[in-house]
Formats: structure tokens, sequence, C-alpha cells
């Protein structure tokens, strides 16, 4: 009996743990803190209403307090957000940990712990390899997207590549990332995640986590965490307090400074030679940037001056800022100047119109102590298509099967059908069947265990992802075109869908995440009822 009451009061303490998590952080009007709400809703108003810009989460802390959150509909304040390659700071903090813990040395060789998947015959590039300079994404290769698809070895491979100017240029690569991941899992005998919740997370307070796994069984480190992002903002805010919280140094101050501040320059590639058409790229690239900063005061260019330690760090005159970054607009952001953290989940075409934004919308005018008038509230919402829940069309289109071609997206075959007031899209690719449940004029909410899209092609499967998967789904008729977009509330991908039927041809128009590459008008030819 007793032991069963223990078991109850145990499981009832989880469950509390867990829900603890959203709604923790102390709260405060922005005018308590020194900003006015017509600033914040102001920076709002800027950074929703950008083109290509979906903000999922976004949280502002000044002074250790939340002044201002958004969670925009279907996106909740309790669901998990992927992280993108701003995992890589939480990587970096855990080899400050080992460094700390007196396992390893920046000036080690990266060879004194993976040696066994280097080649046989070091070259002299690769065995000057240091802990510091993958830290620094100085390792002398460029990324290669291509060695993961369908590898069962990733550093192998890696190491087997072409090391050049190691130590000197900044060239992004996520391998490095998960070389540091591999090295910490060695030395501390368990898996990073378990490692990092230990020393960081359990004392945040972050319960709810998880990792996904390489092919290797170890953490990506590169990618692949997700977490609220009220557990995002304790991360910038523990950054912010230089390893402390609630009086315990969590991890050294020394190690927070030094993974914050611009140690190598993301721009000078001196040392690599470039062909002409990188260089004429490169020109062009200086060219349009300066001229859009003549109208507009933008220049994406300053936001790529310096890396630290697996982090961003920004020199603007005014205000020195480093940041957390991943694919889509996800940032932890932290001006240690104005005691600020944001965080920002989303998805962005280019997220560095979301920090130009941010600085020039809020750092700036804060820098300035400007008072601006107030703004009409934020409609905090993801558009949905709006217009009619059925059209004359529709019966032809219904249970048919519509066969694709070639395409960007990878689609093969499309599927709409009825069910009850709902419609049911039925889209398949190489990984099999997605199902979404949409509804009209409003959001439809369904788990499943389905693979939802995933940007990142190397994964075959979401490994170490629980299941199921939510999504949310909305459709509507505008005219003689069916428009459907579904979010994978997990991971934040979305797709989009206009589907123009015309006898046996239909078009469709279709877009992941609002990612260019993964954009096509696809001509597909209705086949024979599906079965469901």
């Amino acid at each position: 009996m007793i032991k069963r009451l223990y078991l109850i009061l145990l499981l009832l303490a989880s469950c509390l743990a867990v829900n603890a998590q959203v709604g923790e952080l102390p709260r405060s009007t922005p005018e308590e803190q020194g900003v006015s709400s017509g600033l914040l809703n102001s920076f709002y108003r800027q950074l929703t209403s950008m083109p290509d810009v979906d903000v999922h989460h976004m949280m502002v802390l000044r002074h250790g307090k939340v002044i201002g959150e958004l969670h925009a509909s279907p996106y909740q304040a309790t669901d998990v957000h992927t992280l993108y390659s701003a995992s890589k700071t939480v990587t970096g903090m855990a080899v400050g940990l080992a460094v700390e813990d007196g396992l390893l040395k920046v000036e080690d060789k990266v060879s004194k712990y993976l040696r066994d998947k280097m080649p046989a015959t070091l070259s002299p590039a690769l065995d000057s390899l240091t802990v510091r300079d993958v830290l620094m994404m100085a390792a002398g290769r460029e990324e290669d997207l291509s060695i993961f698809e369908g590898d069962k070895d990733w550093l192998s491979t890696w190491f087997a590549s072409d090391f050049h100017g190691v130590g000197k240029v900044f060239n992004y690569d996520s391998m490095c990332t998960h070389a540091l991941a591999m090295i910490v899992t060695r030395l501390t005998g368990k898996p990073l995640l378990d490692y990092v919740r230990e020393r960081i997370f359990v004392p945040l307070h972050i319960t709810q986590c998880d990792w996904e796994l390489a092919p290797d069984s170890v953490e990506i480190g590169a990618w692949g965490l997700r977490l609220h992002a009220e557990s995002q903002a304790k991360l910038g805010q523990l950054m912010l307090q230089e390893g402390q919280w609630n009086g315990q140094q969590l991890i050294s101050a020394q190690w927070i400074h030094d993974m914050t501040q611009r140690l190598i320059s993301t721009q000078e590639k001196h040392d690599i030679k470039l062909s002409w058409t990188e260089r004429l790229m490169n020109a062009l690239r200086s060219m349009w940037h300066t001229i859009r900063s003549w109208f507009t005061g933008y220049n994406v260019d300053d936001y790529y001056l310096g890396y630290g330690y697996q982090t961003k760090a920004i020199q603007h005159p005014r205000a020195e800022c480093y940041f957390a970054a991943g694919y889509g607009g996800q940032l932890i952001y932290v001006v240690p100047k104005l005691d600020l953290v944001v965080v920002i989940n989303g998805r962005a075409g280019n997220y560095g119109d979301e920090l130009n934004a941010l600085y020039y919308h809020l750092v700036e005018p804060l820098l300035d102590e400007e008072e601006l008038l107030k703004a009409a509230p934020v409609h905090l919402a993801i558009d949905m298509p709006q217009g009619e829940a059925t059209h004359p069309l529709e019966d032809k289109l219904m249970g048919k099967a519509i066969v694709f071609g070639n395409n960007l997206l990878g689609l093969q075959s499309l599927v709409v059908d009825r069910s009850g007031n709902d419609r049911l899209f039925m889209m398949t690719d190489r990984r099999g069947i997605h199902h979404a449940l949409a509804a009209c004029g409003e959001w439809r909410m369904t788990t499943s265990d389905d693979h939802p899209i995933y940007i990142v092609e190397c994964r075959e499967q979401l490994v170490g992802t629980p299941r199921p998967f939510t999504s949310a789904a909305a459709y509507a008729w505008q005219g003689d075109t069916l428009a459907m977009r579904v979010d994978w509330i997990d991971g934040g991908d979305n797709r989009r869908l206009k589907i123009i039927p015309n006898g046996n041809q239909v078009t469709v128009i279709a877009s992941d995440n609002f990612d260019p590459e993964l954009t096509d008008t696809i001509s597909g030819k209705l086949g024979v009822r599906s079965e469901k």
C-alpha cells in the first residue's frame, strides 16, 4: 500500500514538474522594467508583418522577468519547438562543463579523442586540428551535407575529406558540432543530453526535452534539440548571468565569456582560394546589401561578423550582442548592455530579416530610451486559408489520386477526400503517406504517428523523438482553387498547397517552409478513386 502511494505521488510530482516549466519565470509589465508597451507592440507588428516569416513563439525578458510573450495559434506555450542549429550553443555549453571537470582542454588535439574515426595516416592539417578549432567552426573545410545521405558513420566520412587552413578561417560546418558531441559523450560515459540535463537543465527546471540521434547513436549536437520557448529563455538568461542561476554557478563565467566573444570573423576567407564565380557572388551579395541599407537602414551583413564557441557574436557600435541561431529563425538573442533576452521560434525564409527587426525595432529604441505611441494589438495567429467550405468542382476531385512527376518537394501523389465536414489530405512521398485532416475557418488539431515533412534530408526518421506528432491544418476553396495549409507543431514545419483542377488535369502550387528550393508548380493527372 505504501509503495503504491509512493508511486502515485511520484507520478503526480513528475506531471507537475512538466507543467511548471510554462509560466515559471517571473512576469512583469514592460513599464515596470523600463520598456513601453508601445515599443513592444511596434516590434511585434514589425516582426509579424514581414513577408515569408511566421512567428510561432516569442518571449522577451528584461532584468530576468518576462515582459512580453506570444504564442501564435495554433502553436501554444506548452508545445516544445525544435531549435535546429541553435542546439549548437547547448553543445558548446556541454564542452565547457567537460573542460571545467578536467576531462579535456581546448588546446587538445581532436585526434586524442577521435583517432578511431580518422584515416590511418593523418594529414598535417588534420593532425593539427584542436578542440578550439572545431568550437570556432575553423576546421578548415566547407560544409558538405551530401556526406550525410545514407551514411552510417558521419565522422569517419568527414575526417576522410580534405582539411586545409585549420584554425585560420571560419567555415560553418555542422560536423564540427557532432565531433564535439561525440567527444563529450566518450569522456563522460553518458549521453550528451543526460550530461546537460544533470548539470544545467535540472537546476533550471527544464524537464521536457529531447535530442535527435545520429546514426552512431550519439546526439547530433548540431541540431535536433527540442525545448519550450520558456526553457530557451532560461538558457539565454543563464548566459546573460554568466552561468549563475539562483546563486549557483552552473557553468564557469569564463567559459560563457569565451563562447560569446567574436573569436573569429565569419566574413574573412583570405586563406581559402575562391573560384571566380564565388568571388562574383560574394561581390554581388555585398553590393545588394549595401544598396538595400541606403533605403532601409538595415544591413544584414552586420549580423555575421563573428563567432565564438558555437555561438554567433555581433559587434554593433552601440551594443554587443550574441545569439544562438537555427534554421528558419530559431533565436536565443542576448544583449548584456540592456539586460535583455529575446527568444523567437518560427519559420522565416531569411532569419537575417528577423535579426534586423530585432535590433532596429527593439534594441536601438531601447538604447535611445524612446517612447513610441501605443500601437494596435497584434493578431496572434498564423494565417490560414480563407474562403468557402465547398465548391462545385469538389465532387470531381474527392477521393481520386492525383499522380505527379518529378518535383522539388518529392511529392508522388495526393488524394483529397471528405471526412464529415472536414477534408482529409493524403500526401505521398518517398517516406510514405502524410495525413492532414483540415477544417474550414479553423485549425483542426490531430495527433498521428505519420512522419512529418522534415527539412534535414539526411534523416530517414526522427530517431530519439517521441511519437505521436501533432499537426494543425485548415483548408478553403478560393474560387476554383482549393487551398490547404498544415503545420507540424512539434517541429514548426509547414506545407501549403493550392490545388487547381481543370478536367482530368490538376495544377498544384506547393511550398514547404517558405523555402524557394522547396517551392514548385506541379502538374498532375487525376487517376482512379483511391482506397483510404
